[in-house]
């Protein structure tokens, strides 16, 4: 653990007097990449080269998302959104709390953050909002998880962060679970997938949506924890709330009820061994630091294919995870439509502000990886959708190219309930973006993933410095795939490449330098 950094000071209750304050609900969506029918056509999004026929991936985004779809329709989408660190509980601290991975060290998540020095004494950004007069609650998972761990923390921070905090479970699981396993799913991991018997409101992940829905619908829910106690909550009539909702879905293992199976049959997926040696070469260029997030699991998946239905089964096994993973996205939709119904028809839909952000990426093949835990844009690219009625333009559709970090939303919540930000975050407010999605906007963003290793991403370049000082550079405009690394390629011969590495170096270390006093005009 690190020594402090910085001091947080805790600011005083405000009494709440001002009525036209929002509400915010604010949903996040675990391991939700960018196979989404609003991202589908972006730059660089790997579903085009499973799905290389525009028509078909439309219809296929299409049946995963139709609920995100209609959210996405009267919202702002941030088509180049990324996470602060490719995996859950940095990435999602980072958000919370305002400060970011490397400058927190908070680089995994295997106790609780107030267990650093670095983040012990902290403002939360729901935190900061209840000092303020909100109501906040929610139930799981919004930090790493929704429950209490007696040996490793109060994971979802209910001592600090929360005036009401169901502990439930979440996932694809339910009363009378049974499941049934595909044949190209390995037991490791796990990375196990396959449809179960539950119908979707029998599962953990849909009754807790309809918690929340039944909240903005009724003023008032019921439901019992995860210990069997029932918990009441009641929004109050003189505060505005913050509510919380976590899907636990799509993360592993995939196991979402069979209909969702059917939606997405695999002779569809444009799979096959040309592909997978295209994703083998991608990885020559990478120097060895990097070569540790290539990881195994891609490789295991083609073996473990090989060795059920023989040669080429590998490439059907990698599109039966593929098929499984979207089945559990449309579960996921499926859980988050009643909730759009519950707000659409609510008396809070024309003062509550909607934000929904998936806390990573994921990726499928591409870079011959599998998962998050690696600096490359799939396990980035997050889903961001912003809604602010009291903005005309936020809810109209639009879509905004400009690049943005989850580490801008505690800035921008708190920007649009009209507070000051505390001194300790970092982060933009994006809020300009909701009045207009091609205003100008600081587009360098950082990720980082384990201690020293950084991408830098602008929006032409993304620049990856390791930890042993190896490094990658993408010219993104020209290379979305980023498939071609130009700090591989010898200075004498690739002179612009060498020009904009140095110019990427002397920047990384300008946003490592910066503190949060750089955000604060």
């Amino acid at each position: 653990m690190r020594t402090s950094l910085f001091c947080f000071v805790f600011l005083p209750f405000l009494a709440f007097a001002d009525a036209s304050r929002p509400n915010f609900l604010f949903v996040a969506v675990d391991d939700l990449n960018h196979y989404t029918s609003f991202l589908s056509e972006e730059e660089g999004n790997f579903l085009s080269k499973i799905y290389p026929n525009e028509r078909v991936r439309k219809r296929v985004a299409k049946r995963a998302t139709p609920n995100l779809q209609r959210l996405a329709d009267q919202s702002t989408v941030f088509t180049r959104a990324y996470c602060p660190s490719p995996l859950c509980g940095p990435s999602r601290t980072a958000l919370m709390t305002g400060v970011p991975t490397h400058i927190s060290g908070y680089y995994e998540h295997d106790v609780h953050f107030r267990r650093y020095d670095t983040l012990k004494d902290v403002v939360t950004l729901p935190q900061y909002l209840k000092s303020q007069g909100y109501f906040t609650a929610g139930l799981g998972k919004i930090y790493h998880t929704g429950r209490i761990n007696e040996e490793r923390g109060d994971w979802p921070d209910t001592k600090f962060s929360w005036d009401r905090w169901i502990e439930v479970q979440d996932g694809l699981r339910g009363e009378g679970f049974e499941r049934t396993f595909s044949k190209y799913s390995p037991n490791y991991d796990r990375f196990l997938f396959g449809p179960s018997n539950l119908r979707s409101e029998e599962t953990h992940d849909f009754i807790n949506t309809a918690f929340i829905s039944n909240l903005l619908k009724n003023g008032r829910a019921a439901m019992p924890d995860r210990h069997g106690e029932v918990q009441a909550v009641t929004l109050p009539m003189d505060q505005p709330f913050f509510l919380a909702l976590g899907l636990f879905a799509p993360h592993l293992p995939w196991h979402p009820p069979a209909e969702f199976f059917e939606r997405f049959p695999t002779r569809e997926m444009a799979i096959d061994s040309e592909l997978e040696e295209w994703v083998r070469q991608d990885a020559k260029d990478i120097p060895a630091a990097g070569e540790v997030f290539l990881d195994h699991f891609f490789d295991q998946i083609i073996s473990h294919g090989n060795m059920v239905d023989g040669l080429g089964g590998g490439v059907e096994a990698w599109k039966a995870t593929i098929q499984a993973y979207l089945a559990t996205v449309a579960f996921a939709d499926e859980c988050l439509g009643q909730l759009i119904d519950a707000l659409e028809n609510s008396e809070y839909s024309d003062n509550t502000v909607v934000v929904l952000w998936s806390d990573h990426g994921w990726q499928f093949g591409d870079k011959m990886r599998y998962r998050k835990h690696a600096l490359w844009d799939g396990a980035n690219h997050s889903v961001l959708i912003m809604r602010d009625p009291r903005i005309s333009q936020s809810t109209i559709g639009l879509r905004s190219d400009r690049i943005v970090s989850l580490q801008h939303l505690y800035p921008t919540i708190v920007s649009l309930a009209g507070l000051e930000k505390p001194s300790h975050v970092h982060g933009h407010d994006m809020t300009p973006l909701l009045q207009d999605p091609g205003a100008a906007f600081d587009e360098t963003i950082i990720h980082t993933y384990q201690e020293g290793n950084h991408t830098i991403r602008t929006p032409q370049y993304r620049y990856i410095r390791y930890n042993d000082n190896s490094e990658e550079l993408y010219f993104w405009e020209q290379d979305p795939f980023e498939y071609v690394n130009r700090a591989f390629i010898d200075p004498g011969v690739d002179k612009k490449g060498a020009e904009v590495l140095q110019k990427m170096r002397t920047l990384l270390d300008t946003y490592l330098a910066r503190s949060a006093d750089f955000y604060q005009n």
